[in-house]
């Protein structure tokens, strides 16, 4: 439609539904959940509750709903579940940096093998064309070791059905540490962009509200996916639009009030389903905010 997405990405024990409502107030128009484990989210309803609670809520759309999975055993179950419970969208995890995506041979660690291709093409196929899935799949990517690996890689995607595609502009293992350093290679993003013809979000760079329009002149992407600059200014889409914008301080009440009419106080629910404790997720987010 010409406006572009602005888009909160998905954050393991920082995506939760009182920080989604917040970053929604101020102008981003499409939330990620944190990354569930497609397998536990299938078969458990005890994960499903505390990943989704009840389901979306109204205020709570549009909302994708973010998978690690390698194989459509545990991913088509999944979606359907989510899809079930109200979610928007359903997003393949192919950029998850961390040690436990590399144990659990997922994320950045099954994109990075090219030998895994082929069977993530079939995991995305084989969800795409069952017909009782009517939300789109998409997928989030880094950058593969050269520019020509990352377009072959996002067309093999395309492909096999994935509807929309985001791209964080930095590589796998420059070293534990720069999983975030420096700075996104846009240009890569937009050599990506131009090749495919389904929508793409560009992650990375975004450091103050004016890289929001930079970034998306650069790129020619159809919108953007912020995750460290939203933690530290949740109005940072708001900002962008006109320069102004609330304290910090006027950000954490607002993040407190909704964290207490979603229920932060119940212990049946849950703001991370990664062994975070409600009151843990809520302090990392206000010492963000307050930094």
């Amino acid at each position: 439609s010409g406006v572009p997405l602005l888009v909160m990405a998905p954050m393991v024990k920082q995506s939760d539904r009182a920080f989604r409502a917040l970053v929604r107030s101020y102008g981003c128009t499409l939330c990620y959940t944190e990354m569930f484990m497609a397998e536990d989210f299938a078969v458990s309803a005890e994960y499903r509750q505390r990943a989704l609670g009840d389901g979306v809520d109204a205020e709570d759309h549009p909302l994708v709903v973010q998978f690690a999975a390698n194989d459509a055993k545990s991913l088509l179950p999944a979606a359907l579940k989510a899809q079930e419970m109200g979610a928007d969208g359903i997003d393949l995890n192919l950029g998850c940096p961390q040690r436990r995506a590399r144990e659990g041979r997922y994320g950045a660690w099954l994109a990075n093998d090219e030998t895994e291709w082929p069977g993530i093409a079939k995991m995305l196929k084989e969800c795409t064309d069952c017909s009782e899935l009517r939300i789109p799949l998409t997928c989030k990517i880094r950058l593969q070791h050269t520019l020509t690996a990352t377009m072959k890689f996002a067309q093999l995607l395309e492909a096999s059905g994935c509807s929309l595609l985001t791209i964080h502009g930095r590589k796998l293992l420059c070293s534990k540490s720069k999983h975030r350093e420096g700075p996104a290679d846009l240009g890569a993003i937009a050599a990506v962009r131009s090749a495919l013809r389904i929508p793409v979000l560009s992650n990375g760079n975004v450091r103050c509200p004016a890289d929001v329009a930079r970034n998306l002149r650069s790129t020619g992407c159809e919108g953007i996916m912020v995750a460290e600059q939203l933690l530290n200014d949740p109005a940072l889409f708001a900002r962008e639009a006109d320069g102004l914008g609330p304290s910090a301080e006027e950000l954490v009440d607002e993040y407190m009030a909704h964290c207490v009419n979603f229920g932060a106080e119940d212990e049946n629910v849950c703001f991370s389903t990664w062994g975070a404790s409600n009151g843990h997720v809520i302090r990392e987010h206000v010492q963000r905010m307050r930094s």
